[in-house]
């Protein structure tokens, strides 16, 4: 029984027998899977700019008397905005590809 009757779909090629193949040899077809990797490296990047800052308000102030009144802390307590440009990148650098034989094979007639 051969493989494609066991299966039930037509064979790639016609059987050829070994009376049938001519003197001069006959022609095949072999079909191998292989698993191609192709590595990519990608790298964040980010840039930033000078940050600019603006008041926002009045500020806030609050005095405190110490327990023997020998002196004050003042504290000033002001809300700015903080502006900071930052430039998002990724740059990408690859590896030289590899080759290898298949573990398995679906869907390209091989196996």
């Amino acid at each position: 029984m051969r493989i494609s009757e066991a299966y039930e779909h037509e064979p790639i090629l016609p059987y050829q027998s070994e009376e049938s193949c001519p003197l001069n040899g006959c022609n095949k077809v072999s079909t191998q899977c292989v698993d191609v990797t192709a590595p990519v490296i990608l790298v964040p990047t980010a840039a930033m700019g000078s940050p600019t800052v603006t008041c926002q308000g009045s500020p806030k102030i609050t005095c405190a008397t110490n327990a023997d009144g020998t002196m004050c802390t003042v504290t000033l307590t002001q809300q700015v905005c903080v502006s900071i440009p930052v430039r998002y990148g990724v740059t990408m650098s690859t590896c030289d590809p590899t080759i290898s034989c298949a573990d398995s094979c679906t869907g390209c007639g091989c196996c």
